[in-house]
């Protein structure tokens, strides 16, 4: 092949890798997003109705103070159940929660890892499905209850363009347990425990506002 392939090759891959690493001025603005996922609760389930994996969804509002910080708010919604041995004991459990977020970009490149941490609140709304009505001792047909929580994540955030970028993101969740609320013993001996630490892995889109 002649030198002149080579020099318009190895031009296009310089172009490419100039644009995924090239700066981009975020510095004032705000973002809302989307994102949505798989929910994993974390712990061994041994001798009591098992935890099921579920979905995550949640809705993020960030402000970019500088090209390496943001902060904001999120609010989620999680579901999954509990898997008994008959249909007829299942619970399901839905989760809303509501944290004030601070995220590091290390890089202002197109392509930028980040990590970071947020604190808040999660309201659980439990319920019996499955034909199951008023058999769990403690609770009626419908529980809610409050948790404090701390999160930490990591993800990558690619910018598409000046309107929108994309967001691949794992968390994690830590769920101050209210007393014996994570605990719940059905009449006919069916133990529920929820886990307090869960994961969530998802991918996002995000809006950028005018600066």
């Amino acid at each position: 092949m002649s030198l002149r392939f080579y020099s318009v090759l190895i031009s296009i891959i310089l172009l490419n890798a100039s644009r995924v690493f090239s700066q981009q001025t975020t510095v004032g603005h705000f973002t809302l997003g989307l994102q949505s996922g798989v929910l994993m609760p974390l712990g061994a389930n041994k001798g009591v109705a098992s935890e099921q994996m579920g979905i995550s969804n949640a809705l993020t509002f960030k402000y970019f103070p500088s090209d390496y910080f943001a902060m904001g708010m999120t609010i989620g919604m999680m579901n999954n159940h509990f898997m008994a041995q008959t249909k007829a004991n299942n619970v399901s459990i839905t989760q809303v929660p509501l944290t004030f977020d601070f995220e590091w970009y290390p890089t202002d490149w197109v392509v930028k890892p980040y990590v970071g941490m947020g604190a808040g609140l999660t309201f659980f709304s439990v319920k019996p499905i499955g034909g199951l009505i008023n058999t769990l001792k403690e609770i009626p047909d419908t529980y809610t209850t409050p948790g404090y929580l701390l999160t930490g994540k990591a993800g990558l955030s690619y910018q598409l363009s000046d309107r929108f970028s994309l967001t691949g993101e794992g968390k994690y969740f830590m769920i101050a347990e209210p007393g014996e609320a994570f605990l719940w013993q059905q009449n006919d001996g069916t133990v529920y425990r929820q886990f307090s630490n869960k994961a969530t892995f998802t991918l996002g889109i995000h809006y950028h506002f005018d600066e």
